[in-house]
């Protein structure tokens, strides 16, 4: 069971979702770190989506990293950067443009990225299971939740619900 905090019990808890989703997502790489390194994989968690793209697309920039990955520049960067230290990514000059670098793996990179890909299907799988032991499956619900946001963010949410609190209520009586 969770341990409770003060916004877990606070009457204006739904509030707090936010608070929630980082528990969630601190929960899960936590979680997910002792998965890997279970399985001999030196990648830390917050890291595996930047090290998939690369062994999937063989080489790439740091700016194809953070497009990719929709986060900000300096994010990649300081993965990239623990991947080097970690000696599975290699920075090289592109053959086609010298000004530009670009960033593999390295031998012990490409194992390490085999063995994730097996990982990463039974933890796909587990996310299976937990999905149909709530009854729920987490991640479309949240990409719902997302593109829900983006249609219609909270603010106007709230502006709307206030126009509509204030609006004069129709009288049945009066005519």
């Amino acid at each position: 069971m969770t341990a409770m905090n003060f916004r877990d019990e606070h009457a204006l808890k739904g509030a707090f979702v936010s608070n929630k989703l980082l528990r969630l997502v601190d929960l899960i790489a936590d979680q997910g770190d002792d998965l890997l390194r279970e399985a001999g994989i030196t990648i830390p968690s917050r890291a595996v989506g930047c090290t998939l793209f690369i062994g999937d697309k063989g080489q790439v920039s740091l700016t194809d990293v953070a497009k990719a990955l929709d986060e900000p520049h300096q994010l990649s960067a300081q993965r990239v950067e623990s991947l080097i230290r970690l000696g599975l990514l290699e920075r090289r000059d592109d053959p086609k443009d010298r000004r530009r670098k670009v960033l593999r793996l390295t031998k012990n990179g490409k194992v390490q990225y085999q063995r994730l890909r097996v990982r990463l299907a039974e933890i796909e799988q587990a996310f299976t299971d937990l999905y149909a032991e709530i009854d729920h499956d987490l991640s479309a619900i949240l990409d719902r939740a997302i593109d829900a946001l983006y249609r219609t963010p909270l603010l106007e949410r709230i502006r709307k619900q206030a126009t509509q609190t204030a609006l004069p209520s129709k009288n049945p009586k009066a005519g």
